[in-house]
């Protein structure tokens, strides 16, 4: 990677800027990294790619930490020992095949090591799902590909939310996974971006970056999903309340199911389970109740039983609100075309959860107890 010198804009130095009062502070340091982004159309992912490439090359510190939270785990249950990054590259092309990025490892003895990343950033909304069927088809044949490469040792993906991948991927040997889901997400890595951001520009551009794009750690309360009047902040506050919905998705996920969310983050739908009595299931951070009046903010769930499994599903469904997670039980309606819906307010499901892994573990407990009836 090319390394380019970093221009100072400090007042004592810029003949322009003499003169001016600069009693107030502020900063003024360009972001490369985002205001370049517009010029990219339809190739974020590239443009991602070559910053984090620049990063990794430009920042030690960053480097060292990438690679430990991305391999640590991997290389003990390989053998390789500590790993270092010797080489970074993008785009490399093996025989058709073109990862995204390709890191050169050096492990223990002098073993060298070829991982690639495949990096994926914004999923296409759609209430059938069939876009993000697309998608996720297409990836999955890239990560096989990569995965049947001679030349790579490992194969790595990063992702803006959770996907169902196929087990044949999950449970191959060059696969690496995080210590939670089936893959890594891309607010994952910000704490590596913060506590590096001082060491070099490149990672303080990224880390900018992220935060403008809401790829931070999740919160500890649940934002409001609905804020007439500003529909930037809604959205922001819907991408953070997926977040708090991740472990519920890759619990999803795991059992078999496809997760998707939709609404921006709002709602989580699941889908394509191969031999459950159940067609869909949404679980909805924004949507009414129809089974009765209006109540407080919280979670909707629906299940949509396959044709002709309409009777006997709210019996079947009774155990996941009978858990030790409600104060109540909440009450289970079968809607006018099949579909078994019950709500919980948040102030019930979460009493007591004061930190965000607290919350996420919550939402994943109720969506463990809805699956294992379906």
């Amino acid at each position: 990677m090319r390394r380019g010198g970093e221009a100072d804009f400090s007042p004592a130095r810029s003949p322009l800027l003499r003169g001016i009062d600069h009693s107030l502070e502020v900063d003024m340091r360009p972001n490369p990294f985002l205001s370049t982004r517009s010029l990219c159309g339809e190739c974020e992912e590239d443009h991602l790619t070559e910053f984090w490439a620049a990063a990794l090359d430009s920042c030690p510190a960053f480097r060292e930490a990438y690679c430990r939270f991305l391999l640590a785990g991997h290389a003990d249950r390989r053998g390789w020992g500590e790993l270092r990054i010797a080489s970074v590259a993008t785009q490399v092309n093996f025989g058709g095949n073109v990862p995204d990025l390709v890191l050169g490892l050096v492990g223990t003895g002098g073993l060298e090591i070829r991982v690639a990343v495949e990096h994926k950033i914004f999923a296409r909304e759609s209430r059938s799902g069939r876009s993000q069927e697309n998608d996720e088809e297409k990836v999955l044949g890239q990560l096989s590909r990569y995965l049947s490469v001679p030349e790579i040792d490992g194969v790595a993906f990063v992702r803006l939310w959770p996907q169902a991948l196929d087990p044949r991927v999950l449970h191959h040997e060059k696969y690496i996974r995080p210590g939670a889901g089936m893959h890594f997400l891309w607010w994952h890595f910000y704490p590596l971006l913060e506590a590096c951001a001082d060491e070099c520009p490149a990672v303080r551009w990224l880390k900018e970056g992220f935060e403008q794009d809401g790829l931070t750690p999740p919160l500890e309360r649940v934002p409001l999903l609905r804020v007439p009047g500003d529909d930037e902040r809604e959205r922001a506050n819907r991408g953070e309340f997926a977040k708090l919905m991740e472990l519920a998705a890759v619990r999803a996920a795991e059992a078999g199911w496809r997760p998707n969310f939709d609404q921006h983050g709002a709602e989580l739908y699941l889908r394509r389970h191969p031999s459950s009595w159940a067609q869909r299931v949404l679980f909805s951070g924004i949507g009414q109740p129809q089974g009765r009046a209006r109540r407080q903010p919280g979670l909707r769930v629906w299940v949509t039983p396959r044709q002709g499994e309409e009777q006997g599903a709210i019996e079947r469904l009774r155990p996941a609100v009978a858990s030790g997670l409600f104060p109540r039980p909440p009450e289970i309606h079968r809607l006018p075309k099949g579909t078994v819906e019950f709500y919980v307010a948040f102030s019930e499901l979460l009493a007591g959860a004061e930190d965000a892994e607290t919350i996420r573990a919550r939402f994943s407990s109720l969506a463990e107890g809805v699956l294992l009836c379906l």
